[in-house]
């Protein structure tokens, strides 16, 4: 099964994957926002940006762990 299967299948059956990559998507478009919206940033929207990277980073790392374990069998899909 490629990672592409893997996250398909995780997406139609497990809720914990499905949450995390719909706050990382609403993060995404969030930064597109910010960013289309002007070149420069005041210190609070620098915090902001920051902030949202970050946090779509451990999102990134979870799904990653999620589907790791898939490959391992220790998870089943």
């Amino acid at each position: 099964m490629t990672e592409q299967e893997i996250i398909e299948k995780l997406m139609e059956t497990h809720e914990e994957f499905k949450k995390l990559k719909a706050e990382h998507a609403q993060l995404e478009a969030r930064l597109e926002e910010i960013y289309s919206s002007k070149r420069f940033f005041s210190t609070e929207e620098e915090v902001e940006i920051k902030s949202i990277k970050r946090r779509k980073l451990q999102l990134k790392d979870k799904m990653n762990e999620i589907i790791f374990m898939v490959k391992k069998g220790e998870l089943s899909i």
